[in-house]
């Protein structure tokens, strides 16, 4: 009777020991689950402060990651320190030079200057360039591989009993007189023309050195005649050039980039080439309307 007794009550153990076993198991499954992992200790110095790396969104967590601009609109003046001029340069006026120290460095970084001059024979025209004055000032620009279209051609003609032969050569930027002119090609230094809210920036191509802005055409003639024997020679001489210039008439961005301690700080020239009301569209005046320059950071 001690026995069956004493069998009972190891039997009823063994069991609640069984159970204990399982319920144990079933509650480290339980906190094996995301809800029961703690929070991560904020990096706060024990001051109740959200970690450096992080802020807050109500119950979630964002990265707080910094925001770098590369990109720019031209005439967005946010954050750009902007320069106003409003200043004319005479396209005959060669030693006033427009020189712009665009960082305030005390360095000059950019000339734009015009000449105004030529040979006797032809006279004198009109080019407009714009200088790069250090290694460390880019505009936003690009060599180019262009073509250009030579034209020549010898016509004989009798008047009153005078041979006269007219030698001609045309220089073309823009086109073809006829089928068979020869073809040139040119690397040409080319500033690109850019509009209001056009964008740039670091992915663009930027780089250092001197463009002609505007080059004026050339038309002339020169006469040779030997009067013993009733000749004439004429040299008919033109030159093309203003596909290949900077647009006229209108508002237009020139991007610059200066890299300065390796810290490139971006910008624009705005500019007007303005037509003359003496010489027409030959020659321009050079308007210089404001500079802007990205604030240092």
């Amino acid at each position: 009777m001690i026995f069956i007794i004493f069998a009972a009550r190891l039997t009823t153990k063994k069991q609640k020991m069984k159970k204990t076993l399982l319920f144990a198991l079933a509650l480290a499954a339980i906190c094996i689950m995301p809800s029961c992992k703690k929070d991560p200790a904020p990096n706060n110095n024990g001051q109740g402060e959200q970690p450096t790396d992080t802020i807050t969104n109500g119950n979630d967590t964002i990265p707080d990651i910094p925001i770098v601009t590369n990109k720019f609109y031209f005439g967005d003046t946010t954050g750009m320190t902007v320069t106003d001029y409003d200043s004319i340069l005479n396209y005959d006026v060669m030693w006033r030079p427009f020189i712009l120290d665009l960082n305030g460095d005390g360095i000059d970084d950019i000339k734009i200057a015009t000449y105004f001059d030529g040979p006797m024979a032809i006279g004198k025209q009109q080019t407009l360039t714009l200088y790069c004055l250090n290694q460390q000032t880019e505009i936003l620009a690009d060599s180019i591989v262009k073509e250009s279209f030579i034209h020549q051609e010898t016509v004989i003609t009798n008047n009153d009993d005078w041979i006269v032969t007219t030698h001609s050569y045309n220089y073309s930027t823009c086109g073809k007189t006829t089928e068979d002119d020869q073809v040139e090609t040119s690397k040409v230094f080319e500033v690109f023309a850019n509009d209001y809210n056009d964008t740039f920036g670091a992915e663009d191509h930027f780089q250092s050195g001197n463009a002609i802005l505007f080059r004026e055409d050339i038309e002339y003639s020169l006469f040779d005649s030997n009067e013993s024997n009733q000749t004439v020679s004429v040299n008919y001489s033109k030159f093309i050039y203003n596909c290949w210039n900077f647009p006229t008439n209108e508002e237009k961005y020139i991007g610059f980039r200066i890299n300065q301690n390796g810290n490139p700080r971006y910008g624009w020239l705005k500019i007007k080439l303005v037509p003359t009301w003496a010489w027409g569209d030959e020659v321009v005046d050079t308007k210089l309307i404001e500079t802007a320059i990205q604030k240092q950071s």
